[in-house]
């Protein structure tokens, strides 16, 4: 099952080209790169926005990360589904700030509260074990005088 996750399908999907650099990935406005090292089987994940500044942010995935995990992460990172934002377009890191679509949506409290609870029931149903796994047997008393 393990040959069926390819984290890289899904960046190639979604337009990303290879650089000059073996098994590195970059997205098609060059803000993102993956860099995939066979040697030690790591990948690092680098978003700047350009070359000369420092990274935005970086991931990265040591050799023992399960590669259905790291196509999670692949997929997730080229979905175009816009993300929630709190700020303003002023301060997201990007290199043109025309380029992105700013929308303010009016969300009502119930609405919040529901995906809240809703969240909750599903982390506590992810720990809810039968109480006869919790349980541990009883240990048969001595009785006064008697000794073990």
């Amino acid at each position: 099952m393990a040959d069926a996750w390819d984290p890289l399908a899904p960046l190639r999907d979604a337009g990303w080209s290879p650089t000059t650099q073996d098994n590195r990935l970059a997205s098609p406005d060059s803000t993102v790169r993956v860099d995939l090292h066979e040697a030690t089987g790591t990948w690092w994940v680098t978003t700047t926005l350009n070359q000369a500044q420092r990274p935005v942010w970086q991931a990265h995935f040591g050799e023992h990360t399960p590669p259905h995990l790291i196509t999670a992460f692949t997929t997730a990172l080229t979905d175009p589904t816009p993300l929630a934002r709190i700020s303003t377009v002023d301060s997201l890191p990007t290199r043109d700030p025309h380029l992105v679509t700013h929308t303010r949506t009016e969300v009502r409290a119930s609405q919040i509260a529901f995906v809240l609870e809703d969240r909750v029931r599903a982390l506590a149903a992810r720990h809810t074990a039968p109480a006869a796994a919790h349980a541990l047997p009883r240990r048969p008393s001595a009785g006064p005088g008697h000794t073990r």
